[in-house]
């Protein structure tokens, strides 16, 4: 019976939940793609600025607070109090994938693909709730198809992130903002789940710094958004790779996995600028 009910609960929840996501990214499409910025007044300083391209950072912290909200109904926190650092892991790329989705969409032209866009973006965020929810109570890796699923949208989702970035007016400093923060939240998702019990805090903000000091150096370069995107998210899959792998006393070439990606990037990328 208690099983019956939390199921119950956290469908009536998750429901709740995806209605209020779906309601806000279709309201995307009512928003001009050119935003007219106005004029706000702080103190001595005058910036330009419109509230709402703040829309998409909203939906994603609509996304962070339902996910507690909605994982708080697991069956694990009668066993043990449930916490914010030990749901945090958890919430991590649901939010980055809703401010993605919620920035791209606010970027795409309003037509039959914007709609597309848009249907895929919320299976995906959809399919990390459920992934997320599956693996809070889950401590061993007899469920790999969900950590598979995790890993493999948040770093699609990545690429997908950096290549609207590139095509977009943005200054540089909130790209690179935007950039860090990205890679942080999905190297950081990536480690908790190969090194349950090591977070890797440090070895997250490290990799995410040195993603957007390459995201820096490429801006300067002359190649397309998609190219952009390929070699940035390449880099992070390498680098989390390298670090979750890393032993004092083993050679480079020992890397296989790491080697293999940046092997696999440089000639998606040098084959695409061909074509």
């Amino acid at each position: 019976m208690e099983k019956i009910r939390d199921n119950k609960l956290f469908l009536s929840r998750f429901s709740i939940m995806l209605a209020f996501l779906a309601l806000g990214f279709s309201l995307i499409y009512l928003i001009p793609e050119k935003l007219t910025p106005g004029n706000v007044h702080l103190f001595i300083f005058t910036f330009q600025f419109n509230f709402l391209s703040l829309l998409p950072f909203i939906l994603a912290l609509v996304a962070a607070v339902g996910a507690v909200w909605v994982f708080v109904a697991h069956p694990r926190w009668e066993s043990e109090p449930a916490g914010l650092m030990k749901l945090f892991p958890h919430i991590t790329l649901p939010f980055i994938a809703s401010l993605i989705l919620g920035i791209v969409l606010s970027q795409s032209a309003r037509s039959l693909i914007w709609w597309i866009v848009l249907s895929l973006g919320y299976l995906i965020v959809f399919l990390l709730l459920r992934s997320e929810y599956v693996l809070l109570g889950q401590e061993n890796t007899s469920l790999i198809q969900y950590n598979l699923i995790v890993i493999s949208f948040s770093y699609g989702m990545f690429l997908v992130f950096a290549t609207a970035i590139k095509n977009s007016s943005l200054r540089m400093f909130l790209q690179m903002t935007l950039i860090f923060a990205a890679a942080f939240f999905v190297t950081f998702r990536t480690m908790t789940i190969w090194q349950r019990k090591d977070y890797k805090m440090t070895q997250s903000l490290i990799i995410s710094l040195l993603i957007s000091e390459l995201a820096v150096g490429l801006h300067y370069l002359f190649i397309n958004p998609l190219q952009y995107g390929l070699i940035l998210t390449g880099g992070l899959y390498s680098l989390t790779s390298w670090f979750n792998l890393y032993e004092e006393n083993k050679k480079w070439h020992q890397y296989k996995e790491p080697l293999i990606m940046l092997v696999v990037t440089t000639l998606i990328v040098i084959l695409g600028s061909i074509l």
